[in-house]
């Protein structure tokens, strides 16, 4: 691994004004001390693009491959097994910090500068403790949002990929997929699982975190008792709960970067990496040819061309930002910039997210909390950190990982819900000043209380990106629409009502958990456990579950929202591709990392297969 910094500081920077003053800034200076960080403000960015003229890359290259994410990752490893394909790689962010590979300080990494920092667009509905605004973090390393999130390893439902191939995406079904699925997978553990799913042989290892806590196993005991069997909830049944598998080994995180590119990138001398690199435009020719791309690297802007093709991978807010920034997007949007359209099409459409809320708050007995004082969880942080193997709480993420999957009726046929958990400390605190990062930012082995989060699976808001009116490079304007269509209010409440009854379980009695029935800040107008107070919640304290989708909607030439066609090729622009979770028509029923690196893998099957043909057809 190259050694580079991570700017903690901007983390606690990020909180509350009293936070930074607080051991919150303590704790984030010893890591600054540990894992190599900074305490200078976050850099300025890069402004003034036309100051230098755009200069030439050093050479051409086969295929550029825009973001080091979960899906650029596995896209640039699949190129280069072909030693004569040569591949540019390009990242906006840096090189993947040491301290990323502790899953116990994963929450750290969110507003620090390894996370583009996105908020959303009020509405009027959701976010309205904040603002209005949900904070939405997105890596900005090497590695993407899988170096810095909850690294679990989740797939979704085979009902979500056959609907994709009804909606006229051949190709795209559960049996079409799962191939896939296998290929990158190296399951730790799949004689326990269900074997017939899960591969052995891939790069990227899954397996059960080394280190489970009590209260987490609390809750998927609870979570049984309630009727949800344990089983493998990515086999051939959904409808499960037990804890989630996730991307490590040994207790560290293992991002995409570490799997698919650390072990290639001294080896294949066919592949260019260029770390903090932003990619600001896409060259395509006046026959609509994409040839390179722009990027931005030292603040000088260079050009990069690709004979065979350009692939962006940007991500779900990346990508729509670029292919619009570059003239592919709706007219009258880009019109309005001042930025020549070449292909009119529905790009940042279609944007939706797994909505949860906060707010439910479990408190732990003296018996069952983790929690320790803060001169222990230093010194915890301190020893692990000198460990050659690691082991102990910070191999764990606590009750995140503590997961369920379930039907709200029984006439469905899919899940609609998932819940999921996060630990907290300082429960007063966040009675009285609801969640800072007083109550957040600490290493998720150490705790007092939990708060289960239920998820809605399905939802039915949908809303766009737009560029930024006021600087189109700058951070793009996220009109989520969390909570725009009323029928998503639906399973939130159902899931509520299951959430309360775990109080009267066996696994919470005997550890004497409990549901703090002090009412959170901005709901103190409503009694505790009725509708309004929960309604409540639900709009005021609406969060991310960090599954944000759809904004180049892969669909058959007729529907007026596809940007991508079944073989994520961009319609009208030829050599231009956009393969990751951004092409989803519909939002997988789980978290997204996964279906991600799938869809990697079967994108760059299509590409691989085309340009294998037309060489061995002598067609240039």
């Amino acid at each position: 691994m190259v050694w580079q910094p991570v700017n903690l500081t901007a983390a606690c920077q990020a909180g509350s004004a009293g936070a930074c003053s607080s051991f919150a800034h303590v704790f984030l200076s010893l890591l600054v001390q540990l894992y190599g960080g900074s305490s200078d403000q976050c850099k300025q960015q890069l402004c003034d693009r036309e100051a230098e003229p755009a200069r030439r890359d050093h050479g051409e290259y086969d295929f550029i491959v825009v973001g080091a994410g979960a899906a650029g990752c596995v896209i640039a490893n699949r190129l280069t097994e072909n030693p004569k394909w040569k591949v540019l790689l390009l990242e906006a962010g840096p090189e993947e910090p040491d301290i990323t590979s502790v899953p116990g300080l994963a929450g750290t990494l969110q507003s620090s500068n390894i996370d583009w920092q996105y908020t959303t667009e009020p509405n009027g509905k959701s976010c309205l403790a904040s603002g209005g605004r949900c904070a939405w973090p997105r890596g900005k390393t090497m590695g993407g949002s899988s170096s810095i999130n909850g690294m679990a390893y989740v797939r979704g439902n085979m009902a979500d990929y056959d609907r994709w191939a009804l909606m006229g995406n051949e190709g795209w079904s559960y049996r079409d997929v799962l191939p896939f699925f296998l290929k990158s997978e190296r399951n730790m553990n799949k004689d326990a699982v269900d074997s017939d799913y899960h591969g052995a042989k891939g790069e990227q290892p899954v397996g059960w975190f080394p280190y489970v806590d009590d209260p987490a196993n609390m809750l998927v005991e609870a979570y049984n008792e309630r009727g949800i069997p344990f089983r493998d909830y990515n086999g051939a049944e959904q409808v499960s709960t037990m804890q989630l598998q996730a991307f490590q080994v040994d207790g560290e995180r293992v991002s995409a970067n570490k799997a698919f590119i650390s072990p290639i990138r001294h080896k294949r001398t066919n592949l260019f990496i260029k770390s903090e690199a932003e990619v600001t435009k896409i060259l395509i020719d006046k026959n609509d040819n994409a040839y390179g791309v722009e990027y931005v690297k030292g603040g000088v802007t260079y050009k990069a061309h690709a004979t065979k093709e350009v692939i962006v991978s940007a991500g779900t807010i990346n990508s729509a930002k670029l292919l619009m920034l570059s003239g592919i997007g709706p007219r009258e949007h880009l019109e309005s910039l001042n930025i020549p359209v070449i292909q009119d099409l529905a790009v940042g459409e279609n944007l939706h997210d797994h909505v949860s809320f906060d707010g439910i708050v479990i408190a732990l007995s003296n018996d069952s909390s983790t929690a320790v004082s803060n001169k222990e969880m230093i010194s915890s942080v301190k020893k692990f950190h000198k460990m050659k193997i690691k082991k102990g709480p910070l191999t764990g993420l606590g009750p995140v990982m503590s997961s369920v999957f379930l039907k709200t009726e029984p006439y469905l046929t899919s899940p609609d819900l998932q819940n999921q958990a996060s630990p907290i400390r300082e429960l007063k605190n966040l009675l009285r000043n609801g969640l800072t990062i007083e109550n957040l930012y600490w290493p998720a082995a150490y705790y007092e209380g939990v708060i289960p989060r239920t998820m809605n699976l399905v939802p039915k808001s949908r809303g766009k990106l737009l560029l930024n009116e006021d600087d189109p490079h700058g951070p793009p304007r996220l009109h989520v629409n969390y909570l725009g269509d009323d029928r998503d209010l639906i399973p939130l409440m159902k899931g509520v009502r299951f959430l309360l009854s775990l109080e009267n379980t066996e696994a919470f009695k005997a550890r004497g958990a409990y549901y703090v029935r002090e009412q959170m800040p901005h709901c103190k107008q409503h009694e505790w456990g009725t509708d309004e107070y929960f309604l409540c919640l639900i709009k005021q304290y609406t969060s991310t579950t960090h599954h944000q989708v759809g904004t180049c909607k892969m669909g058959p030439k007729w529907d007026k929202k596809a940007v991508l066609d079944n073989k994520l090729r961009v319609y009208g622009i030829k050599w231009l591709r956009v393969i990751d979770a951004s092409m989803m028509p519909v939002v997988i029923r789980g978290n997204t990392c996964a279906p991600a690196m799938m869809i990697a893998e079967r994108g760059i099957d299509f590409v691989i297969k085309e340009w294998q043909h037309r060489t061995n057809n002598y067609c240039f």
